[in-house]
């Protein structure tokens, strides 16, 4: 496993609190199955269906019942059978592999879902299962929500929804997983901490949320609670939403950009409220893409990470 990134509270898990601007080995294990990043923590999986976490710990979030951070990873449980994990601002969600929910860390907006919120005692140090449902195949953990699918094809959320992120129709904090819609065909989704984007099995592209600045995508600036087609393309395959801006491949392997962020300059075009994809890199041939706050990188299909602004 590689990583890069700031390292104040041990966020690489490389032993140290020095930040690396290079690609770091972690640790010498070659057993890594799965690894996902939050805020200031980090989950990974292994082959085993063993889970770890190292980071930063406020709340809880690396699970292991206490809120002492941790610059390598460390075991979370004894269990073998986790499929999934997500980490979010200051929460993570996981799948098992029997299909089950489970979530720890801060729960001040219902990020959790279990039905509580805000108090002292609302959020937790374990994982905790959530509900009874064992039917859950994939999970996305944002700033203060999440999202879920199930094996169906159904998308849930619940958590924060002051600017609709959550796409329930309304503007109101969920302390349970809520239904999206009645469709199944929801194949992935990526939520920054006010407008989310997903991906349907057909190809199809659709966003939700604050959309100030155009970073959902429709051609307009407007807000939306519930989910909106963006464009007509129906061969998306990578999706991934920044601090104001989103960024997505398609199957031709082709990169595209909208939104605003000063920060963020793609192939030579300054983005500043772009309304529509546009595409960048236009000799690239792309597989996935990532985006945090001020920063994007994207995979090709030759195996090269390349920073995207």
């Amino acid at each position: 496993m590689l990583t890069i990134h700031i390292n104040v509270s041990g966020e690489l898990g490389d032993g140290t609190t020095l930040s690396r601007w290079f690609f770091d080995r972690v640790g010498t294990d070659t057993d890594w199955a799965s690894v996902d990043t939050g805020d200031s923590h980090t989950v990974a999986i292994k082959t085993d269906g063993s889970l770890w976490a190292w980071g930063r710990n406020q709340f809880g979030v690396l699970g292991d019942g206490t809120t002492t951070h941790s610059t390598v990873p460390i075991q979370i449980g004894t269990d073998t059978n986790w499929l999934m994990a997500a980490a979010g601002f200051g929460h993570t969600i996981a799948i098992k592999t029997d299909g089950s929910l489970w979530a720890w860390g801060s729960n001040s907006q219902g990020q959790l879902g279990n039905g509580r919120d805000r108090g002292v005692d609302s959020g937790s140090l374990v994982p905790i299962q959530i509900g009874i449902d064992t039917d859950w195949a994939y999970v996305m953990a944002s700033h203060w929500h999440s999202f879920a699918i199930k094996t169906d094809g159904s998308l849930w959320a619940w958590g924060d929804n002051h600017s609709g992120q959550l796409g329930d129709g309304t503007g109101e904090r969920r302390l349970y997983p809520v239904r999206i819609e009645d469709d199944t065909t929801w194949s992935s989704v990526a939520s920054e901490r006010i407008h989310t984007l997903a991906i349907r099995t057909d190809g199809s592209l659709w966003a939700w949320g604050n959309n100030w600045n155009g970073m959902l995508g429709d051609g307009t600036t407007t807000s939306r609670s519930s989910p909106v087609r963006v464009g007509m393309y129906y061969d998306w395959v990578s999706v991934a939403a920044g601090g104001g801006y989103s960024v997505a491949v398609r199957e031709d392997g082709s990169l595209w950009v909208w939104g605003s962020r000063t920060l963020l300059t793609f192939g030579g075009l300054a983005v500043r409220d772009l309304t529509v994809p546009t595409q960048i890199y236009p000799d690239e041939h792309w597989v996935s893409v990532v985006a945090g706050n001020s920063r994007a990188f994207g995979i090709t299909k030759d195996g090269r990470i390349q920073r995207l602004g």
